[in-house]
């Protein structure tokens, strides 16, 4: 028997079995990874970023001494979108007036339009009223401010603004709501007359000294454009009649009781 052909077998017989033990240790990984069904955990031999550290939506979160995972935006954060261009309006982009107002009304960069105050002072610890509102009244405008007046203001201050005992809640309270009709709440420049001043407190509510609350505010119903419509509505009526309700001097000359009204409309003075 030749010598050299039975090494020869046996080499190749050790190279055989070394092969199928390399090909089993290789199987083995196999039978622990992901998809087996198995009670097992996986044996992760490229974990990626299978353990990264996060926060999840609506779980537990040791990082912080509540627990909770669900956290409010840092003070000052300010909300984008996909976007931060607004484009120019075109004939196929109606959308982007609504984009615009939705921009503006989140940053309320506006103080006039959005507080009532003269612009750099919704910040100071003596804040400013503008004297008069930042918008054109029209006579959709003064019909709005009528409507929100008549649901939220009257029924305190009363339908006819004379406060007191005029409101079917307003005479059952301990601080009587006040007259709009007043002079001092027609004096623009005064400290309770401008067209601000009447805005903030229908939004903000109003406080006093000893941080009572007088009035509440309703900046939770009544938006920035109906709010200034309120104002409008209440200039209309200070037009129409006296201070103690009785028809103006304005309303008096007229041959129609809604002549004050179209007056004070259109022509942007109120």
């Amino acid at each position: 028997m030749n010598p050299t052909g039975k090494t020869t077998r046996a080499r190749a017989r050790s190279a055989a079995i070394c092969a199928l033990a390399v090909a089993m240790l290789g199987a083995i990984p196999l039978a622990g990874c992901r998809g087996d069904r198995e009670n097992e955990p996986p044996r992760r031999f490229f974990p990626d970023m299978d353990h990264q550290p996060k926060i999840k939506a609506q779980s537990e979160a040791d990082f912080f001494a509540d627990g909770n995972a669900n956290r409010m935006p840092v003070e000052g954060t300010v909300s984008f979108g996909h976007s931060s261009v607004i484009p120019g309006e075109g004939p196929e982009q109606g959308w982007v007036s609504d984009r615009a107002r939705e921009r503006a009304a989140m940053l309320k960069d506006d103080e006039p339009y959005y507080y009532g105050m003269v612009a750099g002072s919704a910040d100071s610890e003596t804040p400013s009223y503008i004297e008069r509102m930042p918008v054109s009244v029209t006579e959709e405008m003064v019909e709005l401010g009528a409507e929100q007046f008549n649901i939220y203001c009257a029924a305190c201050h009363g339908y006819d603004a004379l406060g007191n005992d005029s409101g079917t809640v307003g005479r059952l309270l301990n601080v009587r709501p006040v007259n709009l009709l007043d002079d001092r709440y027609r004096d623009r420049r005064g400290e309770f007359g401008s067209d601000g001043y009447l805005y903030h407190v229908i939004r903000a509510g109003l406080w006093s000294p000893d941080g009572s609350n007088r009035m509440p505010a309703y900046g939770h119903a009544v938006d920035e454009d109906e709010a200034w419509a309120i104002v409008a509505y209440i200039r209309v009526l200070q037009a129409a009649f006296d201070a103690e309700g009785n028809p103006s001097e304005i309303a008096a000359a007229s041959d129609t009781p809604n002549a004050p009204m179209s007056g004070q409309m259109n022509g942007g003075e109120q």
